[in-house]
């Protein structure tokens, strides 16, 4: 707790209030009846973390440069590159949420209705016989 508390006078920061509304959406008591409407819901709720995650890394990157033009320590010069890197691995993951989404949705059967023009690629004999009828006439190549 007393590093916390030593960040946020670094950072010239307030600390976050427990009850403050962080405009999440609660999660509903009973689950969705659908699938589709889970992974809307889960969907929307990892962008709208990510995209959070990501306005608020701005904000730290900016105090965290600030922090280490000031300092000129290769320590905080260190830290600042690897926060700028987690930063890039949280707009990928945004990017590829996007790709998985398609992906689920692609894997859902679509629902075929009367099939009409079916196409039967085979010898007659083997229509005949598929068909059940036995007809001597028929010659076996």
């Amino acid at each position: 707790m007393k590093n916390i508390e030593n960040l946020n006078d670094i950072f010239n920061i307030n600390p976050m209030d427990e009850t403050e509304n962080t405009n999440l959406p609660s999660l509903p008591e009973n689950l969705n009846a659908t699938k589709a409407m889970d992974q809307e819901d889960d969907y929307q709720l990892a962008r709208q973390t990510m995209r959070k995650l990501l306005l608020k890394g701005e904000d730290t990157l900016e105090e965290l440069i600030s922090l280490s033009k000031n300092s000129e320590h290769p320590r905080s010069y260190e830290v600042t590159g690897q926060f700028i890197k987690t930063l890039s691995d949280v707009s990928k993951d945004l990017l590829g949420l996007q790709k998985q989404v398609k992906e689920l949705q692609a894997d859902d059967p679509v629902q075929i209705g009367t099939q009409n023009n079916v196409v039967f690629a085979g010898s007659t004999s083997e229509l005949m016989k598929l068909l059940g009828k036995k007809d001597d006439n028929i010659i076996d190549q």
